[in-house]
Protein backbone atom coordinates (compact mmCIF):
# COMPACT_ATOMS: atom_id res chain seq x y z
CA UNK A 1 0.00 0.00 0.00
CA UNK A 2 2.92 2.33 0.69
CA UNK A 3 4.12 2.12 -2.91
CA UNK A 4 0.70 3.27 -4.14
CA UNK A 5 0.61 6.25 -1.77
CA UNK A 6 4.12 7.24 -2.86
CA UNK A 7 3.12 6.92 -6.55
CA UNK A 8 -0.01 8.99 -5.90
CA UNK A 9 1.98 11.68 -4.06
CA UNK A 10 4.55 11.94 -6.83
CA UNK A 11 2.02 12.05 -9.67
CA UNK A 12 -0.31 14.55 -8.01
CA UNK A 13 2.64 16.76 -7.04
CA UNK A 14 2.01 16.72 -3.29
CA UNK A 15 5.55 15.63 -2.45
CA UNK A 16 7.30 18.68 -0.98
CA UNK A 17 9.22 19.81 -4.07
CA UNK A 18 10.37 23.39 -3.39
CA UNK A 19 7.61 24.31 -1.04
CA UNK A 20 4.20 23.21 0.11
CA UNK A 21 1.83 22.45 -2.77
CA UNK A 22 4.19 23.85 -5.44
CA UNK A 23 4.30 20.45 -7.10
CA UNK A 24 0.51 20.18 -7.02
CA UNK A 25 -0.18 23.51 -8.75
CA UNK A 26 2.54 23.05 -11.32
CA UNK A 27 1.54 19.44 -12.01
CA UNK A 28 -1.80 17.85 -11.30
CA UNK A 29 -3.52 21.04 -10.09
CA UNK A 30 -2.94 22.82 -13.37
CA UNK A 31 -5.29 20.31 -15.00
CA UNK A 32 -8.21 21.69 -12.97
CA UNK A 33 -8.40 24.73 -15.28
CA UNK A 34 -8.49 22.48 -18.34
CA UNK A 35 -11.23 20.41 -16.73
CA UNK A 36 -13.23 23.59 -16.11
CA UNK A 37 -12.89 24.61 -19.78
CA UNK A 38 -14.06 21.20 -20.97
CA UNK A 39 -17.00 21.44 -18.56
CA UNK A 40 -17.92 24.88 -19.92
CA UNK A 41 -17.84 23.62 -23.51
CA UNK A 42 -20.05 20.63 -22.66
CA UNK A 43 -22.49 22.86 -20.76
CA UNK A 44 -22.63 25.36 -23.64
CA UNK A 45 -23.32 22.59 -26.14
CA UNK A 46 -26.06 21.09 -23.98
CA UNK A 47 -27.64 24.53 -23.71
CA UNK A 48 -27.96 25.04 -27.46
CA UNK A 49 -28.61 21.53 -28.77
CA UNK A 50 -32.02 20.30 -29.93
CA UNK A 51 -34.43 19.64 -27.06
CA UNK A 52 -35.53 16.29 -28.51
CA UNK A 53 -33.98 13.57 -26.35
CA UNK A 54 -30.94 12.03 -28.02
CA UNK A 55 -30.70 14.52 -30.90
CA UNK A 56 -27.14 15.91 -31.22
CA UNK A 57 -28.04 18.75 -33.64
CA UNK A 58 -28.03 22.44 -32.74
CA UNK A 59 -31.54 23.78 -32.07
CA UNK A 60 -31.89 26.95 -34.16
CA UNK A 61 -35.69 27.04 -34.42
CA UNK A 62 -38.02 27.94 -31.54
CA UNK A 63 -41.30 26.04 -31.37
CA UNK A 64 -44.08 28.59 -31.15
CA UNK A 65 -45.96 28.58 -27.83
CA UNK A 66 -43.32 26.50 -26.02
CA UNK A 67 -39.92 27.16 -24.45
CA UNK A 68 -38.30 24.54 -26.73
CA UNK A 69 -35.73 25.08 -29.47
CA UNK A 70 -35.37 22.29 -31.98
CA UNK A 71 -33.37 21.48 -35.08
CA UNK A 72 -34.69 21.58 -38.64
CA UNK A 73 -35.47 17.86 -38.59
CA UNK A 74 -37.73 18.03 -35.52
CA UNK A 75 -39.47 21.36 -36.12
CA UNK A 76 -43.15 20.81 -36.94
CA UNK A 77 -43.29 23.54 -39.62
CA UNK A 78 -40.13 22.56 -41.52
CA UNK A 79 -39.76 19.94 -44.18
CA UNK A 80 -36.85 17.55 -44.67
CA UNK A 81 -35.66 19.34 -47.81
CA UNK A 82 -33.82 22.64 -47.79
CA UNK A 83 -35.53 25.74 -49.23
CA UNK A 84 -34.52 26.85 -52.70
CA UNK A 85 -33.50 30.38 -53.61
CA UNK A 86 -36.95 30.91 -55.11
CA UNK A 87 -38.61 29.85 -51.83
CA UNK A 88 -36.47 32.31 -49.87
CA UNK A 89 -37.21 35.17 -52.29
CA UNK A 90 -40.95 34.42 -52.22
CA UNK A 91 -40.97 34.43 -48.41
CA UNK A 92 -39.06 37.72 -48.39
CA UNK A 93 -41.50 39.36 -50.81
CA UNK A 94 -44.45 38.14 -48.73
CA UNK A 95 -42.89 39.51 -45.54
CA UNK A 96 -42.16 42.89 -47.15
CA UNK A 97 -45.68 43.15 -48.51
CA UNK A 98 -47.18 42.37 -45.09
CA UNK A 99 -50.73 43.20 -44.06
CA UNK A 100 -52.29 46.37 -45.47
CA UNK A 101 -52.00 49.27 -43.03
CA UNK A 102 -54.68 51.98 -42.78
CA UNK A 103 -53.72 55.38 -44.25
CA UNK A 104 -53.89 57.17 -40.90
CA UNK A 105 -51.13 54.93 -39.48
CA UNK A 106 -48.64 55.89 -42.18
CA UNK A 107 -49.73 59.55 -42.53
CA UNK A 108 -47.45 62.05 -40.75
CA UNK A 109 -50.27 63.70 -38.76
CA UNK A 110 -52.11 60.55 -37.74
CA UNK A 111 -55.91 60.28 -37.49
CA UNK A 112 -57.90 63.50 -37.26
Amino acid sequence: MGWFLHWLAVHTGTVNESGPFYGFWSGFGSDLGELALIGAIVTGYRHVNCHVKGCPRIGHHPVEGTPYRVCRRHHPAMSDKFPTVEDIHAAHRAAKKGPAMPDYVTAPGGPE
